[in-house]
């Protein structure tokens, strides 16, 4: 079933006029509006949660390490390249643990209605009511395992080592100039 924008060429050009799309194909009716809108919190608290506890975690122990073991500068810190090369690996390390919650969320927040077919698991043969967690799941492992949960891993991954390290950086120059 198409939704009332693809059937007459009108595409959102901003949040409120998905707001006002959302309000017309829920019948003005709000609770369903806000339960769409809400739509993947779960697993998107879930990977941030995983995201920063191994990216900060793996981050201050290699850095402490490294500093410990003679790699920093004369003030005891990290080289900026340094900083990046070690934001780089756990940022990728970080994006891989969390990468089935990000898998998760978006089965979840794609599509229109109760019932959908995931265009980016479209091996599994039949629509799948994913509108929580567990029907999330279900249908990613139906449409092809554990691989199912890490399709398209290796793009996003160089993205994130990408955004970490250029974020860490930021970070730790922010915070040498505030200790100065």
């Amino acid at each position: 079933q198409q939704s009332s924008s693809a059937r007459t060429g009108n595409f959102n050009t901003g949040t409120f006029s998905i707001l006002k799309q959302l309000l017309r194909d829920s019948k003005y009716r709000t609770s369903k509006v806000v339960r769409t809108l809400y739509r993947g919190h779960v697993p998107n608290l879930a990977r941030e949660g995983v995201f920063t506890m191994v990216n900060f975690g793996l981050y201050d122990r290699i850095s402490a390490s490294m500093i410990h073991n003679g790699y920093g500068n004369k003030q005891g810190k990290l080289h900026m390249g340094q900083v990046m090369i070690v934001s780089s690996f756990t940022g990728a390390c970080a994006w891989i643990c969390n990468y089935p919650f990000d898998t998760i969320k978006t089965v979840m927040q794609e599509g229109k209605g109760e019932r959908k077919i995931c265009s980016s698991y479209a091996s599994a043969s039949t629509s799948a009511v994913t509108t929580n967690v567990g029907s999330a799941i279900k249908y990613i492992w139906k449409s092809g395992g554990l691989k199912a949960f890490f399709r398209g891993v290796h793009v996003s991954t160089f993205r994130a080592m990408l955004v970490t390290s250029i974020r860490m950086l930021a970070y730790e120059k922010t915070k040498q100039l505030l200790e100065n």
